[in-house]
């Protein structure tokens, strides 16, 4: 990674106007479809509306290309 990349903004988080489960949020549960025994890979971050929190959020790759 070059000089350039550590000066890129962070993209702000997808904001979520839908329940999400506690598990989802803490990142024990994968974000889309909820499997908990699978591996779970970093996938974003979000907020919820109306609040302020970023949470970081997992999944288990059930949607490729789909981050946040």
């Amino acid at each position: 990674m070059g000089p350039a990349m550590n000066k890129a903004p962070a993209l702000p988080p997808t904001t979520i106007d839908r329940p999400v489960s506690i598990a989802r949020l803490h990142g024990e549960a994968c974000f889309h479809c909820g499997a908990a025994g699978r591996t779970l890979h970093a996938a974003g971050r979000i907020t919820l509306a109306g609040g302020t929190r970023v949470w970081p959020v997992v999944t288990c790759g059930c949607r490729q290309g789909v981050t946040g």
